[in-house]
């Protein structure tokens, strides 16, 4: 695959977190009443919201957008030299990713399946394989470094929204999926662009 055809891809992975957090700012308009502090963003997606096909429409295509960067990952850090085999596990990562947030946004709250079975979860090893992948490419030490903090930031929320330490409670889940998403969402628009970068440097 051509290095242009390549950056092409990396654009995805740059507009996830700006589809999603637009979506954030979008969403709670056409749902009177909604609390950015108790409830969970999915449920602007669920039966009781006046307008749920806009959340989940583009919750769906946040997970077209996975698919499509999980390709973009994997041949940009093969094409830079990376390790091949994380750069692949980055990619798959990426693309459970994608399955995962398109069945949260086809089958909706309360539905059992919004959960995708748990597939989601693997996206929470995207940036370590992302960084070890990198390890050998000497010109993006910064951003294996950040990609790392990233992963721990990461590993905390996912914790803590599973139970750990009893934080998460009905009265403050939605502020701790907010931290969870801006732990999990805006490193990939970082990383996307810093690839397209230096695609483009070689």
């Amino acid at each position: 695959m051509s290095t242009e055809k390549i950056r092409v891809l990396l654009w995805a992975g740059i507009l996830i977190p700006v589809v999603y957090f637009g979506l954030l700012l979008i969403a709670p308009l056409l749902y009177p009443g909604f609390n950015y502090v108790t409830q969970y963003a999915s449920e602007m997606g669920s039966a009781d919201a006046r307008h749920p096909m806009v959340f989940n429409t583009a919750v769906m295509l946040c997970g077209v957008l996975g698919l499509v960067a999980s390709f973009g990952f994997f041949h940009a850090v093969r094409r830079l030299g990376g390790n091949s085999l994380l750069a692949a596990l980055t990619g798959l990562t990426l693309l459970l990713f994608g399955i995962a947030t398109i069945l949260s946004g086809w089958f909706p709250l309360p539905d059992e399946r919004h959960g995708a079975y748990g597939l989601g979860l693997a996206f929470q090893l995207s940036p370590l394989f992302l960084a070890l992948a990198l390890w050998r490419v000497r010109s993006l030490r910064g951003l294996r470094t950040f990609l790392l903090v990233v992963f721990v930031v990461m590993t905390f929320f996912v914790a803590v929204m599973m139970g750990v330490g009893g934080l998460v409670t009905r009265a403050n889940v939605g502020l701790w999926q907010r931290g969870n998403a801006l732990a999990g969402f805006p490193w990939l628009g970082i990383a996307a662009w810093r690839l397209r970068r230096e695609l483009l440097l070689r």
